[in-house]
């Protein structure tokens, strides 16, 4: 950890991540809960989504208008989002207004009061935009290809539920889920800022010590079990065709990740000079877009490349890119290759250090997927751990033929 990085434990057991940036005008401060989507059931599919879409439409002193302007008014951010395994609440201000933005975040954390009139309001909303994901195929076909990866699975699960679940949400389900997951293990405050340590433990005990939150989630999140491979097409009425192309890869607490990543960034995640993008687009004009994805979660992963095209060239294009996966199997990386891939990691890594919001929001991550803030430095020293060798093993067994799923959306025949 950094000198001017702190992990501060309050009286509640809430903790508070905080980064001290001299000389920014800015501070960014967020509550991050180790809670989303796989934390549900076929019952309640979308609930951790739904709250926090509700969270913000009143509190036991706050109406929802009094919400939306507290923050804008002074020229700041706020905002939130949730993912199959955490839910952020986050605002950026000007230095002066960050009691205000903390005062605001955990005024909607703890003591939403989630009316029924806008609980019904908030549903027609979330059908829309369900609707509106579904017209996405771009989006929609990644949600697809997990519920087959993951079957049986919460992890599969549509982070924003489907039209029956959300339409069954009530005020009864919403606060037995925040009971049971809203616990001070599981939740924390992010502040990143030119503020001091004691400053920033001053606002915690000032807005936050006082909430009286369950200390435990006794629940655990069950391990996902390896899918046999599968081959899927379906006929959509789109005007292209969209292919994810993927397998089930490693979790968050292995080592193993840190290649992965690397072999994410060479395939496809770091820029127009990636070999796929380079094979498929640069080449052969098959694609607008073509790129990979690496998500990792607390027990597995997943990597999957996905690209839109043509009907007549979608064969070609999957063809190109079983072709760059074998590469990967076959051919070790010449030592001026890893350095430069090396080097192209850890510039882009550097870019997001930079953002100090997404830093804020790495750090909360950090310390409540591992315990202790991983910084940048940390990362590097494993990215420079590296071998060529490794990323061969590791490219034979997230890559070997038998793993490899695919999912295709194809132009509906006329």
């Amino acid at each position: 950890m950094m000198e001017n990085q702190h992990i501060i434990t309050l009286a509640n057991g809430i903790r508070i991540v905080h980064m001290q940036v001299k000389h920014s005008e800015i501070v960014h401060c967020g509550f991050m809960i180790n809670v989303g989507s796989r934390d549900e059931n076929a019952d309640n599919n979308g609930v951790a989504h739904f709250i926090e879409h509700t969270v913000f439409k009143g509190t036991s002193k706050r109406k929802s208008h009094h919400i939306l302007r507290r923050i804008e008014n002074v020229g700041g951010e706020l905002n939130a989002y949730t993912t199959r395994e955490k839910t952020c609440y986050y605002a950026s201000s000007l230095k002066q207004y960050a009691a205000r933005s903390v005062d605001l975040l955990a005024d909607i954390t703890f003591n939403s009061i989630f009316p029924e009139k806008e609980i019904g309001k908030e549903k027609k909303v979330i059908l829309e935009e369900i609707d509106m994901y579904e017209d996405s195929p771009d989006e929609s076909i990644y949600d697809e290809f997990y519920t087959y990866i993951f079957e049986g699975h919460p992890l599969g699960y549509n982070i924003l539920g489907d039209k029956n679940t959300v339409n069954a949400l009530n005020r009864v389900k919403i606060l037995d889920f925040i009971k049971a997951h809203y616990t001070a293990d599981k939740l924390l405050l992010t502040i990143v800022g030119d503020l001091s340590k004691a400053e920033a433990e001053n606002l915690g005990k000032r807005f936050v010590e006082k909430m009286n939150i369950p200390l435990a989630d006794d629940s655990k999140r069950a391990v996902p079990i390896m899918q046999p491979r599968f081959a899927i097409s379906k006929e959509k009425d789109f005007a292209q065709s969209h292919v994810i192309i993927g397998s089930r890869a490693y979790s968050s607490h292995d080592s193993r990740r840190f290649g992965l990543s690397l072999i994410n960034n060479i395939l496809g995640a770091g820029g127009m000079s990636a070999r796929l993008n380079m094979e498929v687009r640069e080449k052969n004009a098959l694609v607008y877009n073509i790129g990979t994805h690496y998500s990792t979660y607390q027990d597995a992963g997943v990597f999957t490349i996905y690209f839109g095209a043509d009907d007549k060239n979608v064969k070609r294009c999957m063809d190109i890119v079983y072709r760059e996966l074998k590469k990967m199997r076959d051919i070790k990386l010449t030592d001026k290759q890893l350095k430069q891939a090396k080097i192209q990691l850890v510039g882009q890594m550097a870019q997001i250090v930079e953002n100090n919001s997404m830093h804020a929001q790495h750090q909360a991550r950090s310390v409540l997927d591992y315990g202790e803030i991983i910084g940048f430095k940390d990362y590097i020293k494993e990215i420079e751990k590296i071998s060529a060798s490794e990323l061969m093993e590791i490219s034979n067994e997230v890559f070997a033929p038998e793993r490899v799923s695919s999912l295709v959306y194809e132009q509906e025949k006329s």
